[in-house]
C-alpha cells in the first residue's frame, strides 16, 4: 500500500508540474486545468497562464480547493 501511494504521490508532482493553469478574469482566482472550479468558469472570463509565478504576479490568488 506504501508503495502504491508512493507512486501516485510521484504522478501527480510530474502532472502537476507539467500543466498549465486556468485563471477566472473574474474572480481573480487561478486553478489547476484538472480543477472541477476550472470547468465551471465562462469561456469569457477564462485566462491561460503559463506558470504559478506569472499567475501571482499578476495578481491571481490560487484556488483553495485545488491549491495550485
Amino acid at each position: 500500500m506504501k508503495r502504491i501511494l508512493t507512486i501516485s504521490f510521484v504522478l501527480l508532482l510530474i502532472c502537476s508540474t507539467a500543466l498549465a493553469y486556468v485563471g477566472n478574469r473574474n474572480t481573480r482566482k487561478f486553478h489547476y486545468e484538472s480543477c472541477n472550479s476550472a470547468h465551471e468558469i465562462k469561456p469569457s472570463n477564462r485566462v491561460h497562464i503559463e506558470t504559478r509565478d506569472e499567475a501571482i504576479n499578476n495578481g491571481y490568488v490560487p484556488c483553495k480547493r485545488c491549491n495550485p
